[in-house]
């Protein structure tokens, strides 16, 4: 059973969410190996939402550590950051796959 784990993260400011989404996006292979979908929505000038998602509530557990770890090293520049886990119910997606962040619209 596929599960999913989504944060809101509201940073101290625009640079520390800026500095922090593109650390997330060049380290994501470091801190999260085992998330088979890994997307970061900005939600506004200082907040995003990150979802993950795994094959299992095993894969996602074996990342505890290393979750502990990258929140450990951001939580400087956080200034609040709430989640949930759960078992996916339905997953569509039509999107090609990148590995870069987009410029600025």
């Amino acid at each position: 059973m596929r599960v999913g784990h989504c944060a809101v993260i509201e940073f101290n400011s625009e640079s520390d969410a800026k500095e922090e989404i593109e650390k997330f996006a060049r380290s994501r292979s470091t801190f999260f190996p085992k998330a088979e979908f890994v997307v970061d929505i900005e939600t506004g000038p200082t907040s995003c939402l990150t979802l993950l998602i795994y094959e299992s509530p095993e894969h996602l557990d074996a990342e505890v550590g290393l979750h502990k770890e990258y929140m450990d090293s951001v939580r400087p520049h956080v200034r609040d950051i709430f989640g949930y886990s759960g078992s996916l119910k339905y997953l569509s997606n039509r999107l090609p796959v990148l590995d870069e962040i987009a410029a600025d619209d």
